[in-house]
């Protein structure tokens, strides 16, 4: 797909602003889309899971095949969940998505001033189980986080209503990024386990806590431990923040191969369930882009890799890995502190035009 994209419009930003989310349709590559099925199936070590058969995917993973890498590069710890991390470097899979939609991040962030993504693996130099993986958690930026995906499951009487399943899961992702691009390389019908975005809820933690607009200062970084090489951010957040999304009719992506949808990285969201019939499963990557002047903050001087990659937090925590410190706190940022005073100024203009 060799067709420019078109800019996004005043509208497409003023919706950005206001809901914390664009969707964007039919945008992927439908031959990258299919080379990245592939790497899926290729990365399969389950004895169960076939991709021929729909009918192994029904109702999870077994317990006895609930497991994952040390390093959290192929996981499937969850009962429905499956996700493949050691993808993030693969050369198709960058030029899938992050190199196709930077033109959006730019837009969003400033011409410039977006870190690129890099490639870690190719045909040419193949990296199978991605040990050339920065690990957990500074992919962002650099690498996508992998693909995430969700088994389907049979609907039962008692299942819950999608928005309460989903309040019940969501939450906002502690590590700072400004921006976050989830994309389908397969169809995702309707309730079959597409990501669930709370509209608004962007601006809860920055309405609550007006410091954390700071995103490099106020994400807590504990640097990879000398040893196990964990590391990971924490975000505080307020007692009862998360009472409010009980009056926000969460926003269920679903769609086609190719569909993207851009979220603030604030937002609160969650996975629906996939009771998807016929059986499918849902395939989504996902991409963090982080603005140069936040990434530098947060790990040049701070962040030194451990022995080995660090493991994302499920997989740390059935481990029992430490951590490592905690970081001293950095200096405020230089920007100002409303919400969009570090993005691109096509935003501020729109930002401005909305008070």
């Amino acid at each position: 797909m060799n067709t420019a994209l078109t800019p996004l419009s005043t509208e497409e930003i003023q919706q950005f602003i206001t809901n914390g989310f664009l969707v964007k349709r039919k945008i992927l590559d439908p031959k990258l889309c299919a080379a990245a099925r592939d790497r899926l199936w290729a990365g399969n070590t389950s004895s169960h899971l076939r991709r021929d058969d729909p009918n192994t995917w029904l109702n999870g993973v077994p317990e006895e095949e609930r497991q994952s890498t040390p390093d959290g590069m192929n996981d499937r710890t969850s009962a429905h969940g499956w996700r493949l991390r050691e993808l993030s470097g693969d050369e198709d899979l960058i030029n899938l998505l992050p190199r196709r939609v930077f033109p959006w991040f730019e837009q969003l962030l400033g011409e410039g001033e977006v870190v690129t993504p890099e490639v870690t693996s190719s045909a040419a130099d193949p990296d199978p189980r991605g040990s050339r993986l920065r690990g957990w958690p500074v992919w962002g930026g650099k690498e996508l986080r992998g693909m995430y995906c969700v088994l389907p499951r049979e609907r039962k009487r008692d299942s819950p209503a999608l928005a309460d399943a989903v309040r019940a899961g969501a939450h906002i992702d502690p590590e700072p990024m400004h921006l976050v691009a989830s994309a389908y390389v397969d169809q995702v019908p309707q309730g079959g386990g597409g990501i669930a975005l709370f509209p608004g809820s962007h601006r809860l933690l920055y309405e609550a806590e007006p410091d954390s607009v700071d995103l490099a200062r106020y994400s807590i970084l504990h640097a990879p431990h000398p040893e196990s090489g964990a590391a990971a951010f924490v975000l505080p957040q307020p007692a009862g923040l998360k009472d409010a999304l009980a009056d926000i009719e969460p926003f269920e992506f679903f769609g086609d191969e190719g569909d993207v949808v851009l979220w603030h990285g604030r937002m609160f969201h969650s996975a629906t369930r996939n009771y998807s019939n016929p059986p499918q499963i849902r395939q989504m990557i996902l991409y963090d882009a982080y603005k140069k002047s936040v990434y530098d903050r947060v790990y040049n001087g701070r962040y030194v890799k451990g022995p080995r990659p660090s493991p994302p937090p499920n997989v740390r925590k059935i481990h029992e890995l430490e951590l490592g410190p905690e970081v001293p706190p950095l200096e405020p940022r230089p920007e100002g502190p409303g919400l969009w005073d570090d993005w691109s100024e096509a935003v501020r203009t729109v930002a401005a035009s909305l008070v």
